[in-house]
């Protein structure tokens, strides 16, 4: 799945006060994989990483990705 925004998602762990880490452990993914979408080195991700975030975010699926 391919992110829509990576500024999106940074703002969204402002938003709900969460380290990339906490998010990452919230979903179950490993730190290097919310990292790497919050700096822009990637910007894809499989389907259940994408699901996890935005779980772990309390967002509709597909709000972060596409």
């Amino acid at each position: 799945m391919r992110l829509r925004s990576r500024a999106v998602l940074v703002e969204c762990l402002v938003l709900a006060q969460l380290s990339e880490r906490e998010l990452a452990r919230r979903a179950g993914l490993s730190h290097s994989t919310v990292n790497h979408l919050c700096t822009g080195r990637r910007n894809t991700c499989s389907r259940a990483s994408a699901a996890a975030i935005e779980r772990a975010l309390n967002l509709e699926e597909g709000k972060l990705f596409l």
